[in-house]
């Protein structure tokens, strides 16, 4: 009995080891985002876009920490409209589409930080 304890305490211990492995699957994709945000004529899915991309800089700028995390976007009083960020960012994406199957989330942060990175020093 001590015997099939302990093979099944190393067959668990082995199994959670790969599953603690493998990268979390994106809830929203960059490509599903980009899709979404090309129908311009659906409101509702220019509002998701508009508020996912709001939302995802929002979560940016709210949970950086100063020292820890220090600012890599710096995007602030660029003159840009919402759409017009948008619609850079879909242009981007088609430029970078080895990023098409990662989290949306961040591919809005790495493009962000390319387009407007904080200067250093």
């Amino acid at each position: 009995m001590k015997k099939i304890v302990a093979v099944t305490c190393l067959a668990l211990a082995g199994a959670s080891t790969a599953m603690a492995q493998q990268p979390p699957k994106a809830a929203t994709t960059t490509a599903q985002l980009v899709a979404m945000c090309q129908q311009r004529n659906d409101v509702a899915q220019q509002n998701f876009c508009h508020g996912f991309g709001q939302g995802v800089f929002d979560t940016y700028l709210i949970s950086r920490h100063p020292k820890n995390a220090p600012a890599f976007i710096c995007a602030e009083g660029n003159g840009l409209t919402r759409q017009q960020h948008l619609d850079n960012f879909i242009k981007w994406t088609s430029a970078n589409p080895q990023f098409n199957q990662m989290s949306a989330a961040d591919t809005v942060l790495r493009y962000l930080g390319e387009t407007y990175p904080c200067k250093k020093g």
